[in-house]
Formats: structure tokens, C-alpha cells, sequence
């Protein structure tokens, strides 16, 4: 049950503050806002009927091109409970999302756990066990944070299928595959907001993510849901979002 509660995580999505939260931004306002325009956003996530906690996602700018993408989720069910915090470092130059530093760690019910990486050039450092990992030096890797900023950037390219190298915080390489499916507009707790929809490309699996990012709040995630065997896992649904341009 716990892993049900915890998958959650896609992350996909940060020493966050919600002072100043806002759920009613206007149109005339929001649909000015760049993808690369920081934010913070808080979701509720759900299973059917059951809440399941919060998560928060947030964009802060350092300087001209360097970014800090994070994301934090607090969950819980029954006596089980998970809280995790994923954060990554990294440089945008002519639209290419480069992470720089990685950082994620999970508390709770179970084994806590934390992943530090380092990524230097075409290698890729575990910084806990200070070993490099063993990387194809000829992709472009992403981390389990960063590739979703960098499909953000996709999709105001008007890019329709996009597909991601990167290492998970398990060290594992992995590739990612979306495409897009739809343009639906959905209600959420923030309100009616139009959005495109994506799902995630999977070969023989049981499981469907389903993604809706909204075009005129700079491709902001508006909902995540997933299912396995029919069932939903996890369903987070945008609450409140705010703006916070330098």
C-alpha cells in the first residue's frame, strides 16, 4: 500500500514558502507568463474520494540562466506516510535544460532515503558513494526534476512527442516518452483552465500517467493522475499558484 501512496512522486515535480499563494490570477495576467517565469504551485492529491496529502512545486531564478526546479509531497494513509523532496540545479541555454546538481530525499513510513548527483560535462557523479556513474557520455541526461522543465520549453516550441534521458534518484537510467493526446479544458480546485494532455508512452505495462500543463500559465501542470490495472493510484490536481517574476 505504501508503494501506491509513494509512486506518486513523478514525478514526476523546494525550501518552498506558500505566503502569498494565489488561486484567482486573472487571464490578462497569466497569459503572459513564460514558461521560465518562477512560480510556486500547491496540488492536492487524491485517490478516488480519499485525500492523500499535498505536494508543491516551485521555479526560482539564481541569475540570467541558472534555475533552481523543486518539487515537495507530504502523503499519507492510514499509519503509512511518505514525505519527499526532490531538488534540481540547472542552466538553460538556447532552450536546452542542462542540470548542474540533483538532491532528493524521502522520509517516512519505511527506509529513509537520499540521492545526491553531480552532473560535470558527460559525467554523472554519485555523490554520496563518490563514484561516477555508468552513463552513455553521448546523451544529454536529465534528472528525474529537470526533464520537466525542459518539456515545458518542448511544448511552447510546439514540439507534439518528446523523449527524455535521465537518471532516477535510484541511479537508474531511464527514458521517458510522452506524446500528446488532447486539448481539454478541465476544472480543478484553481479553477477552469485550458490545457494540453499527455500521457506517457509505455511498452506492455499495466500502468497509464496522464499529464494536463496549461499553455497560457506558461505550460504550469495543472493535474498528474495514474493508474495501474484499471485502478487509480494518485490523483493531483492544481490548488493554488502564484506568479513570481523577478
Amino acid at each position: 500500500m505504501l508503494k501506491k501512496i509513494s509512486c506518486f512522486s513523478y514525478s514526476c515535480i523546494l525550501a518552498i514558502s506558500m505566503v502569498g499563494f494565489s488561486a484567482n490570477s486573472s487571464p490578462t495576467q497569466t497569459t503572459q507568463n513564460h514558461v521560465l517565469t518562477p512560480f510556486n504551485a500547491k496540488y492536492k492529491v487524491s485517490k478516488g474520494r480519499l485525500n492523500l496529502g499535498s505536494a508543491k512545486r516551485q521555479l526560482s531564478q539564481i541569475d540570467e540562466n541558472r534555475f533552481t526546479f523543486s518539487y515537495f509531497s507530504e502523503l499519507s494513509f492510514l499509519i503509512l506516510s511518505d514525505h519527499r523532496r526532490e531538488t534540481s540545479e540547472l542552466t538553460i541555454d538556447e532552450q536546452t535544460v542542462t542540470p548542474i546538481r540533483y538532491l532528493f530525499k524521502r522520509e517516512g513510513t519505511g527506509s529513509d532515503k537520499s540521492t545526491t548527483l553531480s552532473f560535470k560535462e558527460s559525467n554523472i557523479i554519485d555523490n554520496e558513494e563518490n563514484v561516477e556513474i555508468d552513463a552513455d557520455a553521448s546523451i544529454h541526461w536529465y534528472d528525474e526534476i529537470s526533464y520537466q522543465l525542459q518539456m515545458k520549453l518542448d511544448l511552447a516550441a510546439g514540439k507534439t512527442e518528446m523523449k527524455y534521458y535521465l537518471i532516477d534518484h535510484k541511479k537508474r537510467d531511464k527514458l521517458y516518452h510522452f506524446k500528446v493526446v488532447a486539448n481539454e479544458t478541465i476544472e480543478v480546485p484553481a479553477g477552469k483552465i485550458k490545457t494540453v494532455k499527455l500521457q506517457r508512452i509505455r511498452k506492455n505495462s499495466d500502468r497509464l500517467t496522464e499529464f494536463w500543463l496549461a499553455p497560457e500559465l506558461g505550460y504550469l501542470l495543472v493535474r498528474i493522475r495514474q493508474e495501474r490495472d484499471g485502478s487509480e493510484v494518485a490523483d493531483a490536481q492544481l490548488e493554488k499558484y502564484v506568479f513570481t517574476p523577478l
